[in-house]
């Protein structure tokens, strides 16, 4: 009767999203331009990611976007999920988005994270 009450448990969660918990996150956050506008972007092509700007989490504390990027240590498999943040509260949530690494690496690179894919090519 009051299943509705009742807390999800971890079987219930997507596959996906099991998956990323064991993937190493970078929080980096964005310049709040449009929430929603970003998210229809993404679902239709995820080079979308590369038009927004960082900012310092400091200088706008009262609304941005914050992009939760999860990579394997190689960078084979990376997913981007992005948070809307109107004074200090989370207002909204995207999907989670697969990144190729290349594109995963020019992100990074915007915040000053340096990334040679190469170093990891050798390895293989």
């Amino acid at each position: 009767m009051f299943s509705f009450l009742k807390k999800k448990s971890k079987e219930d969660e997507p596959p996906l999203k099991k998956k990323i918990k064991d993937l190493k996150c970078r929080k980096i956050n964005f310049v709040d331009e449009d929430f929603d506008g970003l998210c229809s972007d993404m679902k239709q092509d995820v080079n979308a990611i590369i038009k927004l700007k960082p900012v310092n989490y400091y200088a706008i504390k009262n609304q941005y976007i914050m992009g939760m990027v999860y990579s394997e240590e190689d960078f084979s498999e990376n997913y981007v999920q992005f948070l809307h943040f109107e004074s200090e509260r989370q207002t909204g949530k995207s999907d989670i988005y697969p990144l190729d690494p290349e594109l995963t690496v020019r992100v990074l690179a915007k915040v000053g994270i340096m990334i040679d894919l190469k170093q990891f090519e050798n390895k293989e």
